[in-house]
């Protein structure tokens, strides 16, 4: 499916083993257990909480007593919102979200793809970018946020000693005292100022922190470090997440 037949509709709704659920801009539908199984549909019996499809963004209602659901950005670095019970009607701005319901195994999940946003960008962009992408201290901001955008953000930042190493792949190595140097100019340049006390260790996790947030570094800047991916394979770009709509069935009625 393309990006401009999805623009046709507003949410894609996807259960395991469900036929997908599509849902045009200002309808909503409910979910809920159904023999232990989730069930998204129209079922008034389906009283865990409602999908409202609002333009291109969603709203999610969580009509439970006591539980908590957590919609996770599976594009971005650890993003998540949390839609505690009782809540109706919370924005959720990802365009690819992994809903979780309950904490454990069995039926508790399901994804939901919302279409791309609008950009208000003219076509020369937004002006002079504030990182210069070519450079060395860039690779070094890549390298810390490197982990976290492989691993949903649950993964450390890497030592200076671990990003000397992964850059010193490359025919330019780069020692430990200069990637500590880089370090000291990014937070420098980013504005960030340690509180008094706090190590070198707080700097880097910041680093990257602001780095996410602010989409400075986004997944497909790990193409720019040189060398294997730290505890994977040959294949580099293989632990790279896949766009969004590649994911997408080609018809929604041929999940299984």
């Amino acid at each position: 499916m393309s990006r401009a037949e999805l623009t046709t509709r507003s949410l894609l709704v996807c259960l395991d083993g469900a036929p997908a659920v599509d849902l045009p801009d200002g309808d909503s539908v409910l979910f809920g257990w159904r023999g232990g199984e989730i069930t998204v549909g129209t079922d008034q019996a389906l009283t865990a909480g409602r999908i409202h499809a609002f333009g291109d963004y969603w709203l999610m209602s969580n009509y439970g007593a006591a539980g908590t659901y957590c919609v996770e950005n599976l594009e971005g670095a650890g993003e998540y919102v949390k839609v505690r019970a009782g809540r109706v009607g919370v924005p959720i701005p990802f365009e690819l979200s992994r809903v979780t319901l309950t904490v454990g195994a069995g039926s508790n999940s399901f994804t939901v793809y919302a279409p791309e946003r609008r950009s208000t960008a003219g076509p020369d962009g937004a002006g002079i970018p504030l990182l210069d992408e070519e450079s060395r201290y860039f690779q070094v901001l890549v390298c810390l946020c490197e982990p976290r955008l492989r691993d949903c953000g649950v993964a450390a930042v890497p030592t200076p000693a671990q990003v000397s190493a992964r850059l010193s792949a490359s025919d330019r190595p780069l020692g430990r005292s200069a990637v500590n140097y880089h370090i000291d100019y990014l937070a420098t340049k980013l504005g960030i100022v340690a509180p008094r006390g706090m190590t070198r260790a707080w700097k880097r996790v910041t680093l990257a922190t602001v780095a996410l947030k602010f989409d400075l570094v986004r997944p497909e800047h790990l193409r720019l470090i040189p060398g294997l991916v730290p505890g994977g394979d040959d294949q580099g770009d293989h632990h790279l997440r896949q766009h969004p709509m590649q994911r997408v069935p080609a018809t929604p009625s041929r999940r299984r």
